[in-house]
C-alpha cells in the first residue's frame, strides 16, 4: 500500500478549520503541551457565537446573586470556563462535598427552603427538565432560571458525529454504531436519516440502556454484543457500565468479551456511515473494516483523541484503503477529548 505522509493528510483536509485543528492536534501529540488543546478550544468552542453570547449574558449579571445548579462535569466546566465569575454557591440534589474550591456546595432542598430571589444557572442537560421543575415548584421565577445546559449541549454532545457543519450526505445503507453505549447516537441517526442501524456494544451493563433509549425504534436497529476488532477473538475487557468501558490488553480487566470485525459481522449489508468511539481501539477496528470501506466508501466519523498517534495513524490508514476521501476534523468538548475525524467520500461532496 502507498504510505501517506503528514502533508498528504493535510492536503486532504476539506476546510480551513479542519487544517487548524489538525495542526494543533499534531503539535499536542508531539509536545504534550496543553496550550495546543486550549487553542483548539478557542477556535472550536470559545469563539462560537453561541458561547460568546452566553458569556456576555453571564457577565452582565451580579455574580454575588447567581447560583449554579449541578456539581457534575458540566457544572465544573462552567466554573472553569467562567473563571472570573464568583458564584454565590453550588446547589446539588446529592452533594458529595461541602466546597468546590472556595464555593460552598449546598443540598438543593435546603437552598430552596431559603430562596432569596437568586438567579439559578442550570448546568446538566440530562437532568435539565427535572432541575427546572424543581426551581418552578420552589417558587423561582422562570426569568431567574438560566439554561446553560442547552448551550453546552449544542456545542458538544448535540453536534458530535452529525455536525451540520460537515457535508454528511449518505448513500443507501445502514449506520454502524461502534461503541453504542446507551444508543443515543443510534437514536439521533435514525431520527435524522430515517434509516436503520447495527450497534456494537460489548458491555452487558449498557444493553438495558440501549433498549430503554430506543423504545419505539425496535425495528430500526440490532445489537451485536461484541467489541470491535480486526478479527474474531476473545479480549480482556474493563466494564465500567458507561461510555468508558474498553478493551484492556494489559489485563487490568473485569473479564473477557468476544470481539469481531465489521467486515465479517456486517457481511453483504451495504453501509452508509460508520461511527467509532471505542476508547483507543479505533485503528485496530478499522483494520477489520477494510473490505467495507473499500466496497461501500461509507462516511466515517472516527474518534482520534484516545492515543497520541491517532491523529496521524488513523487518517493514514483510511487513505491507504480508499484514497478518495476528504477529511474534516471537529472538536466537541471543553477538554482534550472528543476530537472527531470525518471522512467524506469525494463522490458525495
Amino acid at each position: 500500500m502507498m504510505m501517506y505522509l503528514l502533508n498528504d493528510i493535510y492536503s486532504k483536509m476539506g476546510d480551513e478549520l479542519s487544517k487548524q485543528i489538525y495542526l494543533r492536534r499534531l503539535n499536542y501529540s508531539i509536545s504534550k503541551d496543553y496550550e495546543y488543546i486550549n487553542q483548539i478550544l478557542n477556535i472550536s468552542i470559545r469563539d462560537n457565537n453561541l458561547w460568546t453570547e452566553f458569556v456576555d449574558v453571564m457577565s452582565s449579571m451580579d455574580d454575588s446573586e447567581v447560583v449554579l445548579f449541578g456539581n457534575g462535569i458540566w457544572g465544573v466546566t462552567l466554573i472553569s470556563e467562567l473563571r472570573n465569575f464568583h458564584w454565590k454557591s453550588i446547589i446539588d440534589n446529592t452533594p458529595k462535598i461541602n466546597m468546590r474550591g472556595t464555593i460552598p456546595v449546598i443540598k438543593a432542598s435546603d437552598f430552596f427552603k431559603n430562596y432569596k430571589n437568586e438567579k439559578i444557572v442550570i448546568s446538566s442537560y440530562k437532568h435539565k427538565e427535572s432541575m427546572v421543575a424543581q426551581c418552578v415548584e420552589a417558587g423561582v421565577p422562570y426569568i431567574n432560571v438560566i439554561d446553560a445546559a442547552s448551550v453546552i449541549y449544542k456545542l458538544t454532545e448535540g453536534r458530535i458525529y452529525f455536525d451540520n457543519d460537515i457535508p454528511i450526505n449518505l448513500k443507501e445503507g445502514v449506520f454502524v454504531d461502534g461503541g453504542c453505549y446507551d444508543g443515543s447516537d443510534t437514536k439521533r441517526f435514525v431520527e435524522l436519516f430515517d434509516d436503520s442501524a447495527i450497534c456494537f456494544e460489548p458491555d452487558t451493563k449498557n444493553i438495558d440502556k440501549i433498549t430503554k433509549n430506543l423504545i419505539g425504534y425496535e425495528d430500526r436497529y440490532r445489537v451485536i454484543s461484541k467489541a470491535l476488532w480486526s478479527e474474531d477473538t476473545l479480549l480482556s475487557f474493563s466494564s465500567d457500565g458507561n461510555c468508558g468501558s474498553h478493551i484492556d490488553l494489559d489485563n487490568h480487566s473485569d473479564g473477557i468479551v468476544r470481539a469481531g470485525s465489521i467486515d465479517k459481522e456486517v457481511g453483504n449489508t451495504k453501509v452508509s456511515m460508520i461511527k467509532m468511539d471505542i476508547e483507543g481501539s479505533e485503528l485496530e477496528a478499522l483494520h477489520g473494516t477494510k473490505r467495507i470501506i473499500d466496497r461501500d466508501h461509507p462516511v466515517l466519523a472516527i474518534s482520534i483523541y484516545h492515543k497520541l498517534e491517532d491523529v496521524f495513524s488513523i487518517p493514514q490508514y483510511i487513505l491507504e484503503v480508499y484514497s478518495g476521501y476528504k477529511f474534516y476534523i471537529r472538536h466537541y468538548s471543553f477538554s482534550w477529548y472528543d476530537t472527531v475525524l470525518y471522512a467524506i467520500p469525494e463522490e458525495l461532496r
